[in-house]
């Protein structure tokens, strides 16, 4: 049960043993926070703030946002403190396997929420299909109406679309967006986004360089739950493999199967090691201050799978912990413009840093767990691997930690961890505690093999060293847990014969022993949402004032949290007091604590300052009551309204929007590029010779300069359209095989080290073909002039992967803009699958374009020869060079070419193209590709190759060994890793859309991208060739499909070829899918089976 007044952080006593803190082998310790905290608020710290104040840079006490999966869990959030929840309704969230609420429920659950002085985010963060947007604007309206506080949303062209609608709807953007740094939360805020979810890959310092480099968004971080391998949005495991998109909330947890490492083409022993790939789970309670300092504005839990106990439990030691927090940071001495306590000059400054380091430390310590606290939440969910990684990290937060992340022998919850068996007798398994259990706890016992069913069953009783009886007295309800260090024998019951028998036959000294289940935890943490009296649940607290003098009516104010106040007068003027006096008591009596309405409390005192009591006035108390009861009926009545359906738009909008969509036409700069890229044109007119350029510089979509093009005219059979067929390579060697091939006109090099690729760009030009260079799909804020360093490459256009690149490029001035220490200027820009644009608004969204940035010609020749700017080494230019402007050359400001999403099949892509219009020909189809099913932060040759945590003491054996992961079907999984460190999984099997290829083009496509992992060189030209003839119908595609299935990789293992995510096929339902365990235990509770 929460106060109905401000939650402050208790710290109960520690019932199992000591009452001390734990030490801070799990956690930072207070003091290394107090000075990493000193040095941000240097700059703060000195300046201070005239008129007083504390300190510390703090605006706003942040939020505790926690996951609601149905009514039990909402709440059990709402009874145990949190300030807002997040829900999925039946469609659209990344959750389709929770119990969610249906649009019937909505007005109810947020008129439930609001009663109560908490927020409602619905979830809305899924890719969103063309076909699904008219129901999507059905939603909003009625998330509008309903006064839901905020959608959570993912997709671009849905974040456009409620703008339109409904625009006083805040929108949040969902940590699927893949916002990962500054410039990528400028994108998101520019689009309309109110608060920005960060990635879980961020660092606190990398968080707070976020919340710095963006004051107009909130941003919101994850502090507690489980930990996706992959960056969310980024990760296409499932829909390669299982037909279902994570981006669509089908996720299959691909990421917490067993996996082989591959090393070299040697399966490599890892003994327990086999889940290579699942993290342990995030908990941040001791990084709250951190955050807090850092600007995040909401502490956001994960877990909408999870049950109500994991809820309350979870939402109440954030709750604790921010109110600790907070209280500590603001209790630092406020300084004055006259210096702090009277010292002046650097003395104050001295004295400030002091003070606040002061706070931060004592912030630190208000937050740190006992080892009960910490016991309870590895009871609620933890995946524990041993007694050194008992499943609860701070995850990225503290920057990489490759040995600690990753322990990879289980992938599962686990409870807590009780320690190895020693023995096991007759009697039962013989170990020491290094956890309390007591009679009726459940347990299983661990060999390594989590795949299998595990031993294990509820404890019947617990004997010592002589097999007396610790667990109990006289009778159960006199059980008592037996403290850590006891060594004991656990024993089980008999609830069906030779059933203890049966698990201690299974059971060997060695085994790992968890505590699986707690049943006094689970009924503590249900009594503190379910059953409450009314008295005890969680209310308003709302302010009251009374007013008035002799002969005047009696006024009552109440004010609510979010500052709506009503105020309401008696019928009767206040009287002369014949007898006794009425006092400030008699008022508050008369009102009552709870103001006579169930969902509100009284907020400390009654403010009587207004209420002349000195002159002896008299009220009967009937007539205050009457007057409470007008004021909280008007209260209520105000806290009913609300701004989200403000400016709602009253006809349909879709309609409208995608005709625009529809009618814009394809820039002809950018259609003239791809008549030249052309590979279905006449030989004469493709083949390309050395010396010849394609498409130089960023102005060459304008440019006209086709070599061996002459003045013939172009084109090709009435039966095919102009083509570019175009290949992606990610070695020198594949590169150097496709410039073999004499019609190919476009490269995309994508060396993800970058270890060469300075060295193929040259080459690509000097054959005279256009190069792509293609960007990461993450851009951290410590990587934010990685712009420069592709730049400097002189490619023709960038592939760019993520809109934090996109955003910068823009700013600076997009295609054509010159920009001093770059010797090139910035080129065409290109977007790639990782944009996700998955339906025609968001698609439309990417490819529109902004002002004309112009340059001429000479300048990009100047440039790309380096006539005109004196260059460094390493590319760099030593002075600045200004292009001249020619409004002739215009360069298109926006992408050229956009990929769609991988969670679009052929058919979606083909009607994509076609709701288009004429910019369907600006789409590029991924028809040949290793699907990239994992994309991480996590480094599986630092963790598995080496005893390193980053790549400052790794050794770098990424740069050494080659490396796959093997899955339990014999599939091996390239792992490659690119500058950043961040790992790429690629899937063993090619993926090929060669059946949907013609279709494609007849539906608008022009560009038809090849792409290469580790094929090897020899294989590169017959691939090309062989999608190239059957775009010009020289190939029946089934015999293409034939060869492609022959294709070994670089181990030389075959591991044929599919449709992949390209398969037309009908997305799962959400009855299709494997109810969760909370889902399971809420209908056995209620003892109804699960539809």
């Amino acid at each position: 049960m929460v106060s109905p007044v401000v939650h402050k952080a208790s710290r109960p006593p520690l019932e199992h043993g000591s009452n001390e803190m734990r030490s801070s082998g799990t956690s930072a310790a207070a003091a290394p926070v107090a000075v990493a905290v000193s040095k941000r608020l240097g700059a703060a710290v000195s300046v201070g703030r005239s008129g007083g104040g504390t300190l510390l840079p703090l605006a706003q006490k942040p939020e505790v946002l926690a996951p609601v999966g149905g009514w039990p869990q909402l709440r059990a959030a709402v009874e145990n403190g949190a300030d807002a929840v997040y829900f999925g309704l039946e469609d659209f969230n990344a959750r389709a396997r929770a119990a969610n609420f249906n649009m019937e429920e909505l007005p109810n659950v947020m008129s439930y929420l609001h009663a109560r002085g908490v927020k409602g985010f619905v979830t809305l963060n899924v890719l969103v299909f063309d076909e699904e947007l008219s129901a999507v604007e059905e939603q909003i309206r009625a998330m509008a109406m309903a006064g839901v506080d905020a959608v959570i949303v993912q997709d671009w062209g849905v974040v456009e679309l409620m703008r339109q609608v409904a625009p006083g709807l805040p929108v949040h953007g969902s940590t699927q967006m893949s916002v990962t740094s500054a410039e990528g939360a400028a994108w998101v805020s520019e689009l309309g986004v109110e608060r920005v979810v960060v990635a879980r890959e961020l660092s606190v310092r990398e968080i707070s360089k976020i919340c710095d480099g963006v004051r107009g968004a909130e941003v919101e971080a994850f502090v507690h739950g489980a930990l996706c391998v992959s960056y969310s949005g980024q990760c296409f495991s499932s829909e390669a493999w299982g037909g279902r998109s994570a981006n669509r909330g089908q996720c299959a947890q691909a990421c917490r199967l067993p996996y082989g490492l591959l090393v070299d083409g040697v399966l490599r022993e890892l003994g327990d090691v086999k889940y290579l790939l699942s993290p342990q789970d995030l908990m941040a309670v001791e990084q709250v201050p951190e955050l807090i300092l850092a600007g995040v504005s909401c502490f956001k839990i994960e877990g909408r799978l999870k049950g109500p106990e994991y809820v309350a439990l979870t939402t109440q030691v954030y709750r604790k912990a921010v109110d600790a927090a907070w209280d500590a940071l603001a209790a630092a001495p406020a300084l004055d413009r006259n210096g702090a306590d009277g010292v002046e000059g650097e003395e104050a400054a001295a004295a400030a840093a002091a003070a606040a380091a002061t706070a931060a430390d004592a912030a630190s310590r208000a937050v740190m767990l006992t080892e009960r606290e910490l016991w309870d939440l590895e009871q609620v969910f933890a995946r524990g691997q041993d007694g050194d990684h008992r499943g609860l990290t701070p995850g990225f937060l503290e920057g990489v930690r490759h040995q600690r992340l990753v322990r990879g022998r289980a992938p599962r919850h686990r409870g807590v961890y009780l320690g190895r068996v020693e023995a096991v007798s007759t009697k039962g398994v013989v170990l020491q505690l290094e956890a309390p259990l007591k009679r009726g706890d459940g347990v299983a016992f661990d060999a390594g093999r989590p795949e299998e069913d595990e031993p294990g069953g509820v404890v019947y009783d617990i004997l010592d060293a002589n097999g007396t009886a610790l667990a109990i007295g006289s009778s159960w309800a006199a059980n008592q847990p037996i403290s850590p260090g006891a060594r004991v024998t656990i024993v089980f019951g008999q609830s069906s014969p030779g059933q203890a028998e049966m698990v201690l036959r299974r059971v060997a000294a060695g085994d790992l022993v968890w505590r699986t289940k707690d049943p006094s935890l689970e009924s503590r943490l249900r009594a503190s949402f379910d059953g409450l009296a009314a008295a005890d649940t969680r209310r308003l607290p709302v302010a009251a004032a009374a007013a008035g003098a002799l002969g005047q009516p009696l006024t009552l104010t109440l004010t609510a949290p979010d500052n709506r106040t009503v105020t309401a007068a008696t019928r009767l003027p206040l009287a002369a007091s014949v007898n006794r006096p009425m006092t400030a008591n008699d008022v508050s009596r008369a009102l009552g604590p709870q103001l006579g309405e169930p969902t509100l409390a009284l907020e400390g005192q009654l403010d009587t300052t207004g209420l002349d009591l000195s002159a002896g006035l008299f009220m009967p108390a009937s007539e205050i009551k009457a007057v409470r009861r007008q004021a909280v009926e008007a209260l209520l009545a105000a806290r009913l309204q609300h701004p989200r359906a403000d400016g709602l738009a009253e006809a349909p909008v879709l309609t409208g929007l995608l005709a625009a969509a529809s009618a814009a036409s394809a820039p002809s700069q950018v259609l003239r590029l791809l008549s030249e890229m052309s590979c279905t044109a006449s030989p004469a007119a493709v083949e390309v010779g050395d010396g010849d350029r394609l498409g130089s510089g960023a102005g060459a979509e304008t440019s006209g300069r086709i070599a061996g093009a002459g003045t013939e005219k172009r084109g090709s059979s009435s039966s095919t359209p102009d083509v570019c067929l175009r290949v992606l390579c990610r070695s020198r060697e594949q590169v150097d095989a496709a410039l073999q091939v004499p019609w190919l006109r476009e490269v995309i090099v994508d060396f993800l080290e970058v270890l060469g690729l300075k060295e193929a760009v040259a080459a690509i030009r000097a054959s005279g073909r256009r190069v792509v260079v293609a960007t990461p799909r993450v851009l951290k804020p410590d990587e934010q002039r990685l712009w420069l360093f592709y730049l400097r490459l002189g490619a023709d256009a960038l592939l760019v992967r993520s809109t934090g690149m996109l955003h910068q490029l823009q700013l600076l001035g997009g295609p054509g803009a010159v920009v001093p220490d770059a010797p090139f200027p910035i080129p065409a820009l290109e977007g790639d699958f990782s944009l996700n644009a998955a339906n025609v608004l968001s698609a439309s969204l990417l490819l529109q374009g902004h002002d004309s940035v112009t340059a001429t010609e000479t300048d990009y020749r100047a440039a790309a020869a380096g006539t005109d700017a004196s260059c460094s080494d390493d590319g760099g230019a030593t002075s600045s060079t200004t292009a001249k402007r020619n409004p002739s050359l215009a360069a298109w400001r926006g992408l050229s070419r956009l990929a769609p999403t991988h969670d679009l099949h052929a058919a979606q892509m083909m009607a994509l193209a076609s709701r288009l219009g004429p910019r369907g020909a600006q789409l590029e189809a991924i028809m040949h590709q290793h699907l990239p099913i994992f994309h991480t932060e996590h480094c599986v040759f630092c963790r598995f190759l080496s005893n390193g945590n980053s790549y400052k003491d790794c050794g770098h054996p990424c740069e050494t060994h080659r490396l796959h992961l093997r899955d339990d079907t014999g599939a091996d999984h390239l792992v490659l890793a690119d500058m950043g460190c961040r790992n790429t999984v690629f899937n063993a099997k090619a993926q090929s859309g060669v059946f949907y290829l013609r279709d494609l083009i007849r539906a608008g496509f022009r560009t038809v991208r090849i792409e290469l992992v580790d094929e090897q060189p020899q294989y590169v030209a017959p691939l090309l060739e062989g999608y190239r003839d059957v775009i010009l119908g020289r190939r029946g595609p089934g015999d293409l499909w034939r060869w492609l299935g022959t294709l070994p990789d670089a181990n030389g293992a075959v591991h044929g070829v599919d449709t992949g995510s390209l398969q037309v096929q009908k997305e799962r339902s959400r009855g299709g899918m494997k109810p969760t365990a909370a889902a399971l235990k809420q209908q056995e509770r209620l003892g109804r089976p699960l539809l």
